[in-house]
């Protein structure tokens, strides 16, 4: 018999409010996080910026698009990534939870299409997803 009764939890970072306005707008219904682009058991603090992948219809975490050499008469050129849309930020944590070494598919409802956020409070935020969101969502510095 086991007589283990110590409350054995990890630890993650506090909450963080990453909202700059009373009035702000969650996605209807939820979305989807494509488990395949996380690693396994990610944890996903919100404040996290997603964009949705047009050919599964999944979100996963958003990065821009870069071309150029990267060089002086060709420097890196950075744009919205084609094949994705939907921009969004997420407003809750979540973490996946792996079968085996693979995460399953994770549906996340707190996620921010309206309203004002505080910008160094988000992961992932770039000029060319401000631009994607601009006249739905204000970022404040």
């Amino acid at each position: 018999m086991n007589n283990d009764l110590t409350i054995r939890k990890k630890t993650y970072p506090a909450a963080k409010e990453i909202k700059a306005s009373a009035h702000y707008a969650y996605v209807t219904n939820g979305i989807t996080l494509d488990g395949t682009k996380f690693t396994a058991n990610e944890y996903l603090p919100e404040g996290l910026c997603l964009v949705r992948n047009d050919t599964t219809g999944k979100y996963e975490k958003y990065a821009d698009a870069k071309s150029g050499a990267g060089t002086d008469e060709s420097p890196y050129v950075y744009s919205f990534p084609t094949g994705k849309s939907n921009p969004v930020i997420l407003d809750e944590s979540v973490q996946f939870k792996a079968v085996g070494a693979t995460n399953p598919d994770l549906t996340a409802g707190q996620v921010l299409v309206h309203g004002a956020v505080y910008t160094g409070m988000l992961t992932g935020c770039t000029d060319e997803f401000k631009k994607a969101l601009s006249g739905a969502i204000r970022f404040v510095d």
